[in-house]
């Protein structure tokens, strides 16, 4: 998982809930078998770019889209609103949660 996509499931928590129920969140994440990424390769770069030129989706979610892409991965979501059309397409993996 990007950091990208770390921060945006972080700045909503702490809109919405406050900042102690991000924090936790953070330190909650630190206990998943989840990869924490930090850096964007040019693979990456180039990857979420067209993807977001594409389907014209938010930077984060090609980052998170163009992460799973490159590393033959599934996305775990559940907004079907922005990534039905790109799943029609059989573009990328998904694994739907809701």
């Amino acid at each position: 998982m990007n950091k990208i996509n770390t921060l945006e499931i972080y700045y909503g928590l702490y809109r919405e809930d406050g900042p102690s129920v991000a924090d936790r969140f953070l330190d909650e994440m630190k206990l998943l078998p989840v990869e924490i990424i930090d850096y964007i390769d040019d693979m990456l770069f180039l990857e979420a770019g067209r993807l977001k030129a594409t389907y014209k989706i938010s930077l984060a979610d090609s980052i998170a889209l163009a992460g799973a892409k490159i590393n033959d991965a599934y996305l775990v979501t559940s907004d079907h609103h922005e990534f039905d059309i790109i799943d029609r397409n059989k573009e990328l993996k998904f694994y739907w949660i809701r």
